[in-house]
């Protein structure tokens, strides 16, 4: 349509849009492609959702969220004003990038990470630098600018699910001019967090979210850290109401003492059967990196192809995640289930495999 370039910015018209994992109908699908959590939220949160649904639906939330903010707050020992809650933690991205990203800034992530990022900082019309990961998918933070006006990278990191070492983070964090952006999505499933290293430098962000470990991806909550000064910007850009009234009743439930007992609980099961099933695959034929996260990537070099088995695993209802990016190829992401669905996958690969 011709009239497309009257209507929106160059930029928009020439980048290709965030691709979001398969959602399907079927409910017999084997769903193992967009790292949800297989177990329910904690009975806490859905009674506070059905508590929550009533005549107050017709007023509007707290607009910036305040108490579950303060539940945030004494959890973390972080400042109310650090904390800012959004509508999912890709709204709090958004916010970063609609505050500090102007045309032509810099902005800098791994090259195999979140692929989000580079969608927004497309949106901004930033220039980009992408930092090419280690063959184990470490990272060299020497090679990042100092310079850049916003670095991004998950702790741990999609897809392999590594942690980069704290030090080589927290040195860089020191050097660098600009904000750091720590998105710890999957941080509930690791050994360690970031959050010292943000007490420490004001220019860090960290990132966090309700979808993964507190099974709550359908509810949309996701919040930062950060220095007071930091969020007082942010606030500026973010849209009124944002959070909605559901939304903060069940967050408020998932950190209350028998919200975080659940998470502790569900979590530990679901590292348990992350290493079964990295061992299997091993054992399948599998290079697996390891994974701090609640999936791992295991590349296949062998017949037939990595994109293959992917393919024939969706005709028979069992849904990985596979990239066309060139470190990629050869691999497959896949999140952790439960027992009894790794042993269906597993199942699955070994017919295709014929083993």
């Amino acid at each position: 349509m011709s009239s497309l370039k009257n209507w929106f910015r160059p930029a928009i018209l020439k980048m290709k849009g965030y691709v979001p994992g398969e959602q399907p109908k079927n409910l017999s699908t084997l769903k193992l492609n967009t790292n949800e959590n297989p177990y329910p939220p904690s009975g806490e949160v859905l009674r506070a959702v059905k508590r929550s649904a009533d005549f107050k639906l017709r007023l509007y939330p707290e607009p910036t969220a305040e108490t579950l903010r303060r539940a945030l707050s004494q959890t973390y020992r972080w400042p109310l004003e650090g904390i800012l809650a959004g509508n999912g933690s890709d709204e709090i991205l958004s916010m970063i990038f609609r505050a500090s990203v102007g045309e032509g800034d810099l902005v800098q992530y791994p090259d195999v990470t979140y692929s989000l990022y580079p969608v927004l900082a497309q949106i901004a019309g930033a220039k980009t630098k992408e930092i090419r990961l280690n063959a184990d998918f470490g990272l060299n933070f020497k090679l990042f600018s100092p310079r850049a006006r916003l670095t991004l990278f998950g702790y741990p990191n999609p897809p392999a699910g590594n942690c980069f070492p704290r030090k080589d983070i927290e040195s860089f964090c020191r050097q660098t001019k600009g904000l750091v952006l720590i998105d710890e999505a999957y941080v509930d499933f690791a050994e360690d967090n970031c959050l010292l290293i943000a007490r420490k430098c004001p220019n860090v962000l960290i990132l966090r979210t309700l979808s993964k470990s507190f099974s709550l991806a359908g509810a949309r909550l996701g919040y930062v850290f950060g220095h007071p000064a930091v969020l007082e910007q942010l606030y500026k850009v973010k849209d009124s109401y944002n959070v909605n009234r559901l939304t903060q009743a069940a967050g408020l439930a998932a950190f209350t003492p028998a919200g975080l007992k659940d998470m502790r609980e569900k979590t530990g099961q679901i590292r348990g059967e992350r290493e079964r099933l990295s061992r299997a695959l091993r054992a399948l034929g599998f290079s697996v990196i390891p994974s701090q996260a609640n999936f791992i990537l295991a590349a296949w070099r062998g017949k037939p192809s990595a994109e293959t088995l992917y393919k024939n695993l969706k005709k028979n209802r069992v849904l990985i995640r596979y990239f066309s990016h060139p470190r990629l190829r050869d691999s497959l992401r896949i999140t952790v289930g439960k027992p009894e669905e790794t042993n269906r996958l597993l199942a699955e690969l070994a017919r295709l495999l014929q083993l």
